[in-house]
């Protein structure tokens, strides 16, 4: 009912204002005042009246209060409207259809829906027109439509709830015209939107319902201005951060809150957001520690309860720490051949990197542990040997993920710690002296952690390390294959963590693979693997695994779905499991509702709206078409105001009665109130300290002694570093040592003689104590006694040489300590028990290409006190790519030389410039060539490939032909 710009949503009511007469009879009179009678002891019965009382009348004001009380009253009950929005007014005499979006976006407004319903029911029941309930979302594959009564119609439209997926209009609008097919009159169609255009098919739609609304209404609801349906996207965005996009249609300025919520539905961050008149999408970030950004299970839209406001987080979406190390030293002038490079690049926007600095391989294995790494990348580590192993399986065993890639090193077999054991050498696909070529990948299968990953055809693998078939077993799993079925990637669980090995290096030396887009999805799925650790402690947060891990399902069933309001519950009947590789591109519907997938340890998540999604509004409606809103903005609900006037009149008639009935007279006290005053003295003495004085006081003994010793160990680190220093490892044998000291020294005093190099005087090092990092070259004699070195001593040697020092071991024995001329270390020997345990990279005699022959003079075999002992290098194949990998690390210094020949004893000079030690069997031309080697040795380690450019080629074969 309607009076201009007053209107009554409950008209009926206004009948009980007839019964105000009756009300005003009821409330006209008052009780009067109470007479007051004087009862003292000695007259106890005088005085008293007994006269008849009757009830006077109530003032006039009184009773006019009472009248608009009531009459407030029911007008607040007719629920009076200022200035109501207009309902639609439906022309025709056919069926009424309402078509209701009932999707994800018709959620956070779903009572004014109903409330809409619920009015066009009635209008329709005043007109005696049937009605047909239309969703656009239906809960069933078959879309069944009937033309009922209006009270039927109610039944089923209160059976209507919001679904939490996008409607499917077209379905519903081809459902309605076959449910009026046959129906005389012209019906009345109104489309109560949610003002998305979901799948670009609206405008067909109108056109559609236009048509079928021939000669009737066709009105198109939707929401009002800044009231629109928002969504929401998360996860990890471009800047690596925790982000959220709100999305919308269109609309005006708007402002809100999003809610960042854990598993347990305690809210762990709350970000505002604002989105200006006219912008569609907004990026908020999360500001949070990774321990907590990793407890986050959804991001929702404060107060918009909708299943599109709300973005589940699975462990895609959670970042982790990684630890990377490497065998070799990072190339700070060329980062692009580093061994780390691509693998940093691939997983910097997804995770938090540890680099531990320092080149000390166990110290920073320690510290990557120390740090709560959930993954531990290890770059062409031969082999882990000592506590850091022990560390590491450990670490593993309690959830950690081992990441190996391989290189030079893998090729001697590596160690425990891989997935499968390794065939000695390497596999050579392609090259001058190969008939293969270089392999491509295979298609990933569905049993794999990579599944559903494309496979770039131009990714292929020249070089790679090959696991021992005979040893895959069935707790080997291979995650990728080249064309010919040889693994490439492989994994293996180790209590409840994993090992996992890439076949190639983690740059381009041995294949492409980590210059495409493949190698940055393997990354990231390996990365969401891991479990926070701790150093030995057990898992912070629970790891997931990702679609098609080895232990987990090819297809996921459904463990919990949203509803349209965004709630998680069991899911419906009708969900369907998802294909493990399908399920990052799924499209939630009515057989895959958005919610979480797969087993409870390691769900996956399906959102509603994806990284990509926006939203579109309605397009330009047909002509004919009358617009309509839910609730006008400036229509204003009185029934509140009312009510709150008619409570404030019945007040006011309580005071007004109390006031009659002299209840404001007050009597005075008989007795005062005593207060009791307390006086409280506080008295503060400030505590006077005395300053101590800053006199000098003597060192004790040790203080004194601890001084000293950082001083002379400055002292030695200036002097070591001022010119170049040759070093050699004290051995304790005092005859071996000074033979090393005066060796160094002489070989340092025709270097200053025949090369720019003057080095200081050699330096003497203690292995266990001293710091190693300050030589170029140290010298160290093997005795035959020698002993194995603690794993500190062997971690320090190890981060020496791979950061480009160069190790002399000189077995001093003509090659007795070799066996049948195998390379060095692989049998029992005094070598062997120094360097056992070290990551020492394959050996093999000096090639006759090798920069070592040509760094200063041309040299062809390298004597010393003894001639005829084998020189050994680290070995690097002759093939293009691997002279290329020479060039580039450690600028091409081999890393460690083994020779028998007793060099230093050949070197060695007295003050004269004599030599002290006699050489055997080539006299002072085999000495010469000695000092040659020396000089050649020095300038290697100092120059690198220098001599294997390419410009001293002319030079170097005029040299030859003299």
């Amino acid at each position: 009912m309607s009076f201009g710009a007053l209107a009554f949503l409950n008209p009926w009511l206004l009948a009980a204002l007839v019964t105000l007469p009756i009300i005003y009879w009821l409330l006209r009179t008052v009780p009067p005042t109470p007479h007051k009678v004087t009862f003292p002891p000695t007259r106890i019965l005088v005085g008293l009246e007994n006269a008849d009382k009757t009830p006077a009348a109530s003032p006039w004001w009184l009773t006019l209060l009472r009248l608009l009380a009531a009459a407030l009253l029911i007008l607040a009950l007719a629920e009076p409207v200022l200035n109501p929005s207009r309902e639609a007014a439906l022309k025709g005499s056919g069926p009424v259809a309402l078509v209701i979006d009932n999707g994800w976006a018709s959620a956070a407004h779903w009572t004014e829906r109903q409330q809409m319903i619920d009015r066009l029911i009635n209008e329709s029941e005043s007109q005696n027109r049937p009605v047909v309930i239309v969703p656009t979302a239906s809960t069933t594959k078959g879309v069944n439509l009937r033309i009922e009564a209006p009270s039927d119609a109610r039944s089923t439209a209160a059976a209507l709830a919001p679904q939490p997926f996008a409607p499917d209009r077209l379905a519903a609008t081809n459902a309605l015209a076959s449910a009026l097919d046959g129906n005389g009159g012209a019906p009345s169609i109104v489309w109560l939107s949610d003002d998305i255009d979901h799948d670009g098919k609206s405008a067909d739609v109108a056109d559609k319902l236009r048509a079928l609304a021939e000669g009737g209404t066709f009105a198109v609801i939707a929401d009002a201005r800044s009231s629109e349906p928002l969504g929401i996207s998360a996860g990890i965005g471009e800047s690596g951060k925790l982000e959220a996009r709100v999305l919308r249609p269109e609309g005006g300025a708007r402002n809100g809150f999003l809610h960042a919520i854990s598993t347990r539905g305690q809210s762990l961050a709350e970000v505002p957001f604002k989105l200006a008149s006219g912008e569609n999408a907004a990026t908020i970030p999360f500001e949070l520690p990774l321990e907590l950004r990793n407890q986050v299970g959804r991001i929702e839209v404060a107060g918009e309860r909708s299943a599109g406001a709300v973005s589940l987080i699975d462990a895609r979406s959670q970042w982790h720490r990684v630890a990377l190390i490497s065998g070799e030293s990072r190339e700070q002038a060329q980062p692009l051949l580093a061994p780390l490079y691509y693998i940093e690049k691939a997983l910097a926007p997804y995770s938090e990197l540890i680099k531990p600095k320092g080149s000390n391989l166990a110290a920073g294995i320690q510290q990557a542990l120390s740090q709560n790494a959930s993954v531990l990348i290890l770059a062409d580590i031969g082999t882990l040997s000592g506590e850091a192993a022990k560390h590491v399986e450990n670490w593993v065993e309690k959830g950690g993920v081992l990441v190996r890639f391989a290189g030079p090193r893998l090729e001697n077999g590596g160690d425990d710690l891989l997935p499968v054991p390794l065939r000695v050498g390497g596999r050579t696909l392609g090259g001058a002296l190969s008939w293969s070529t270089p392999q491509k990948l295979a298609p990933i299968e569905d049993q794999s952690l990579f599944a559903g990953i494309p496979v770039p055809p131009e990714v292929s693998v020249s070089r790679q390390v090959l696991a021992d078939p005979a040893m895959l077993g069935p707790d080997v799993h291979v995650w990728a294959r080249l064309q010919d079925g040889t693994p490439l990637v492989t994994e293996r669980k180790l209590g409840e963590g994993q090992i996992i090995l890439f076949h190639v290096t983690g740059n381009s030396d041995w294949s492409n693979l980590p210059l495409s887009g493949l190698f940055v999805e393997m990354l990231r799925r390996i990365s969401a693997l891991g479990t926070n650790v701790g150093n030995g402690t057990e898992a912070a947060t629970g790891g997931a695994n990702e679609a098609g891990a080895p232990d987990a399902p090819t297809v996921l069933p459904p463990l919990q779905t949203l509803d349209g309001f965004g709630v998680l519950i069991p899911p419906p009947p009708t969900a369907q499991p998802i294909a493990a590789s399908q399920v990052r591109d799924l499209v939630p519907s009515l057989d895959h509702p958005p919610g979480y997938y797969g087993a409870g340890s390691s769900p996956h998540a399906v959102n509603v709206l994806g990284p990509k999604s926006t939203l579109k509004p309605l397009p330009s409606l047909p002509a004919g078409t009358e617009h309509l809103s839910y609730a006008s903005e400036s229509a204003r609900p009185l029934k509140s105001w009312m009510l709150l006037a008619a409570l404030a009149l019945l007040f006011a008639d309580i005071l007004a009665v109390i006031f009659l009935q002299g209840g404001f007279i007050f009597r005075r006290p008989t007795r005062r109130a005593a207060h009791a005053a307390l006086a409280l003295l506080i008295a503060g003495a400030a505590a006077v300290t005395a300053t101590p004085r800053a006199d000098a006081q003597p060192l004790d003994a040790p203080q004194a002694q601890s001084m000293s010793s950082k001083q002379a160990a400055d002292e030695r680190a200036i002097e070591a570093t001022s010119k170049v220093t040759l070093g050699y490892v004290l051995t304790g044998d005092k005859n071996v040592d000074d033979i090393s000291r005066l060796g160094l020294d002489g070989l340092g005093r025709l270097l200053s003689v025949r090369t720019a190099v003057e080095p200081g005087r050699p330096m003497g090092v203690n292995i266990l104590t001293d710091e190693i990092s300050f030589f170029p070259v140290l010298y160290w004699p093997v005795l035959p006694d020698a002993q194995p070195l603690p794993e500190e001593t062997l971690a320090k040697i190890d981060a020496y040489m791979k950061q480009g020092g160069l190790i002399i071991f000189d077995t001093q024995d003509y090659g007795r300590g070799l066996s049948g001329g195998a390379a060095p270390g692989l049998g029992e020997s005094a070598l062997q028990r120094i360097i056992g345990k070290l990551d020492v990279p394959r050996l093999e005699p000096v090639p006759e290409n090798h920069v070592l022959t040509k760094a200063f003079y041309l040299l062809r075999n390298f004597p010393g006190r003894w001639d005829g002992g084998q020189l050994w290098v680290e070995a690097l194949d002759n093939n293009s790519a691997d002279s290329a990998r020479r060039a580039r690390i450690s600028d091409g210094v081999t890393s460690i030389i083994v020779t028998p020949n007793d060099l230093a004893a050949a070197w060695a000079l007295d003050e004269g410039g004599r030599p002290i030690y006699p050489t055997v069997g080539g006299g002072e031309d085999q000495r010469e060539m000695a000092f040659r080697t020396g000089i050649n040795i020095v300038m290697h380690a100092l120059t690198g490939n220098y001599k294997a450019d390419q410009v001293h080629v002319p030079a170097l074969l005029e040299r030859l032909g003299q």
